[in-house]
């Protein structure tokens, strides 16, 4: 039988119940998979069971050369894993084992003691006999567990590899939320990408495209919100009367229009009553003027164009370029002040309520 063949077999009986005890998986399961892994059962010293470990016992460790371990398996009843790792763990660590497994012949769970954290960050992979696909399983357990490769090395190579590669996703993951945080904290960390696709997905849904400020502000906002959420389920004070009369007195006030002022490098100042203006102005003088039209597709190919933009983007062209205008105030200067810092030019923009 291939190991596959093994693995189908072990699994029906699985789920007729046939391994009721930790002997039955040691014998059943564990022994019968090393067999078409490749591990010689009758060499003396090879796989070694109940292993010695300062005055403990593993239920296997499996040795190359003979006597020397790089592999411990310690085997439970089915469905009593849960507990069992830290000690597993504890007589890897101190003997230097690079492979660790706990089992309870449907799931298997593998360890890389000499990696760095607690025993749940060095654990790389865990595969289950009945819920997995059998080529899934076969495939893990040749990669990790297959006699020849742990003679040559490849098995701990393999586990190393996938050890550093689960501990970049769980670095990935514990930072995610910080570096939602810090774009949220810091409008300089949008990127034009993250605007697109926020844009995008809004118009998909209710087929109105949003404006790049009407983005920014509600990106902005959501920290606020948790906050405020935060402290108003822990008072919710009702409002008197006078600041009801307040709020709405300041919900109808005019929000002022606003406008650009850019303070080039050698202190001209760009001050056009219209923002739109003075934004098509500094692209033209500081981008599409000094570079290349390749140069300036790379940069921001969806402010500046050499073919015109769709018919619901205003725009504004500028020669064989199109300039993008439908931002708002706020996400011009955001535009402008990326594309400097991109061409390294030291400008400053300010946004200023129109006189």
């Amino acid at each position: 039988m291939t190991l596959k063949e093994h693995i189908e077999d072990i699994r029906n009986q699985l789920k007729q119940g046939a391994y009721p005890s930790e002997a039955a998986v040691s014998f059943g399961i564990v022994q019968r998979l090393l067999e078409p892994l490749g591990w010689p059962k009758f060499t003396p010293q090879v796989i070694i069971p109940e292993y010695a470990v300062e005055g403990q016992r593993v239920d296997f460790a499996l040795c190359h050369p003979p006597g020397k371990p790089l592999v411990f398996i310690e085997v439970k009843q089915v469905g009593n894993l849960e507990g069992a790792e830290e000690q597993l763990f504890g007589y890897a660590f101190r003997r230097g084992v690079p492979i660790a497994i706990l089992t309870d012949g449907q799931k298997w769970r593998f360890f890389y003691p000499i990696g760095q954290g607690d025993f749940r960050e060095r654990k790389v992979y865990e595969l289950d006999l009945i819920e997995n696909d059998s080529e899934e399983n076969s495939a893990r357990l040749n990669r990790y567990l297959n006699y020849e490769a742990v003679q040559i090395g490849e098995a701990v190579k393999a586990i190393e590899e996938d050890y550093k590669n689960v501990s970049k996703q769980r670095q990935i993951e514990r930072r995610l939320p910080e570096a939602w945080s810090q774009l949220l904290r810091d409008e300089d960390e949008f990127s034009e990408f993250l605007l697109e696709v926020m844009i995008g997905k809004t118009e998909s849904l209710c087929g109105a495209r949003p404006a790049t400020e009407q983005v920014l502000t509600f990106l902005k906002s959501l920290q606020r919100k948790t906050e405020s959420d935060r402290k108003a389920s822990s008072s919710n004070p009702e409002p008197n009367p006078r600041s009801r009369t307040a709020y709405r007195t300041s919900s109808t006030t005019r929000k002022p229009q606003q406008t650009l002022i850019v303070t080039m490098p050698d202190g001209t100042k760009i001050d056009h009553h219209n923002a739109a203006q003075t934004f098509v102005e500094v692209i033209v003088q500081e981008v599409i003027e000094k570079l290349s039209p390749e140069e300036v597709s790379r940069i921001y190919p969806t402010i500046i164009s050499t073919t015109p933009f769709p018919p619901d983007k205003a725009q504004q062209q500028h020669g064989q370029f199109h300039i993008n205008l439908k931002n708002g105030t706020p996400a011009k200067k955001l535009i402008l002040e990326k594309i400097a810092k991109r061409l390294d030019i030291h400008i400053k923009v300010d946004v200023v309520d129109k006189q």
